[in-house]
């Protein structure tokens, strides 16, 4: 068969991660990541939804648009960061973000659903998505289906080790921000979001959370905070 789908997107994610790096490698292990799903105008209307606010979890299948996916001539192969990146394994048998197709699919905590003048917004967490993120499709979690009992995870058997957060210099940034903020950035840093072959203690990594660039270092399975620097508008 050699045939081509269109796929439209059903609407679009809000989220705090503003860029890819430091953004959670799955879905739910950052569960102060809260955002948004806003429907395109034509699933704005409620009837869509009707029911939905039943499930505590939603399946969101999703687009890579800011990552190129794979070309012919490509290893079929990877390196996930779970192994150290020196291990490779297949495509299929990862979750890598570069795949033959763009496609995600993430598992979601659905936290409420408002309407305001017939237009709908579900309100999410656990995001592991990138501001901006186009959705295909949403479909509710089901536990009897989507948790076997006898389920095998592989490589990934087990939760990654996390890292401890401090605040060390950026310390009075704890009186500025609200407790959301401040769960956010330390869950954020704890799931470590540096390559796997990075190990340089002096090394000053950024990430974009909302409108702050969050620096960092990576001390002896510590992630010390040394600034916070605000977006100039």
């Amino acid at each position: 068969m050699n045939e081509e789908w269109t796929l439209r997107p059903i609407g679009h994610v809000e989220s705090p991660y503003r860029e890819g790096f430091g953004i959670p490698r799955q879905s739910g292990v950052v569960p102060a990541a809260t955002g948004l799903l806003i429907p395109t105008p034509e699933w704005q209307q409620p009837a869509a939804w009707q029911g939905i606010e039943t499930f505590s979890h939603l399946w969101l299948i999703w687009v890579f648009h800011a990552k190129r996916h794979m070309q012919p001539g490509d290893s079929p192969a990877v390196r996930p960061p779970r192994l150290g990146g020196n291990r490779r394994v297949g495509v299929f048998a990862s979750r890598a973000p570069v795949r033959p197709n763009p496609v995600g699919l993430s598992v979601v905590r659905l936290l409420d659903v408002t309407e305001k003048d017939g237009r709908v917004r579900l309100h999410l967490g656990g995001l592991d998505l990138l501001d901006g993120t186009p959705i295909l499709d949403v479909k509710p979690h089901v536990p009897y289906a989507d948790c076997p009992p006898d389920s095998r995870g592989g490589w990934a058997s087990s939760p990654p080790e996390r890292l401890a957060v401090v605040w060390g210099a950026a310390e009075s940034w704890l009186e500025r921000l609200d407790s959301a903020t401040v769960a956010l950035i330390e869950q954020s840093l704890a799931q470590d979001p540096r390559p796997a072959f990075h190990a340089d203690p002096d090394r000053v990594y950024g990430m974009r959370i909302e409108d702050m660039d969050v620096r960092f270092v990576v001390r002896e399975h510590r992630a010390e905070i040394q600034e916070i620097v605000p977006d100039r508008k």
